[in-house]
């Protein structure tokens, strides 16, 4: 099987985060992973659109981009905020700068969950290996 793509694009709202947790569990049960595999998964699209809704906060950027990577046996979820709103968006909270509690401990979930992880201040990729 070769890798197949889907792109959701979601408004800036917490109430969408829900759409990400269904398509990552969506996606996962057809691949055949175990019920702990698409819990952890859930999870881990949770943390990534609370990163990004952060982020996306933080620099006035209209929505969220998420790319849900389908592998032979791995899901991939990259996201990553959309262009500003206005030239000059505000800079980063100090907390989200300097990688505050939060950060810490979605680190610490992420790498509980997820096989593979990469954040950065407008971005965030997770990958899930089927077990």
């Amino acid at each position: 099987m070769s890798e197949s793509q889907i792109q959701l694009r979601l408004p800036v709202e917490s109430r969408f985060v829900a759409v990400a947790r269904v398509t990552a569990a969506s996606l996962a049960a057809e691949l055949d992973f175990t019920v702990d595999g698409i819990e952890d998964l859930r999870t881990g699209a949770n943390e990534v659109v609370a990163l990004l809704l952060e982020s996306a906060q933080d620099h006035g950027a209209e929505e969220i981009l998420l790319r849900f990577t389908v592998g032979e046996d791995s899901l991939a979820i990259a996201g990553t905020i959309s262009e500003t709103r206005v030239e000059s968006a505000s800079e980063p909270s100090s907390d989200a700068a300097e990688g505050g509690v939060l950060d810490t401990l979605t680190e610490r979930v992420l790498a509980a969950v997820v096989d593979e992880f990469e954040v950065s201040a407008t971005s965030c990729r997770i990958v899930k290996q089927r077990a």
